[in-house]
């Protein structure tokens, strides 16, 4: 709630509830953040940010995957072997050094398309013995 409070020079001033008055000034409470609250919200926020940088290519690699997986699937009719799928994907893998073999590949063929599909577990060192474990699931379908 909002008072207007005469001061000497006869202009008018208004305050909010936390504010004190002495007189006929008026004298406000100290608002922000101390020395303290800051170093604490710093050591937060530069964590999270640690964290996130530590798992940046984690997610990049998991999204080249997934256009990998897409343009294997998309290069075969449903006509083609599993191990001409495997050595395309494994040429393109050469080139992107992701983690998944074409060993790994579960490769299925629905309504006239290739579908392939893997999953694997990604492990990010945070500090010490702290660290991060990312399951991930990339699949992708063919359009030919």
């Amino acid at each position: 709630m909002m008072y207007p409070v005469s001061l000497s020079n006869a202009f008018s001033a208004e305050y909010n509830d936390s504010a004190v008055s002495f007189g006929n000034g008026v004298v406000k409470r100290q608002k922000g953040l101390s020395l303290f609250g800051f170093i604490i919200l710093a050591a937060i926020v530069g964590f999270v940010m640690f964290t996130a940088f530590r798992c940046v290519p984690a997610w990049t690699e998991y999204f080249s995957l997934k256009k990998v997986l897409q343009a294997t699937a998309n290069e075969f009719s449903v006509d083609a072997t599993p191990n001409a799928i495997r050595s395309s994907y494994e040429r393109r893998n050469a080139i992107e050094d992701l983690p998944v073999r074409g060993t790994d590949l579960e490769i299925s063929k629905d309504n006239g398309r290739i579908n392939l599909s893997v999953s694997y577990a990604r492990k990010v060192h945070i500090a010490g013995n702290t660290s991060l474990l990312f399951d991930f699931e990339a699949s992708a379908a063919g359009n030919k």
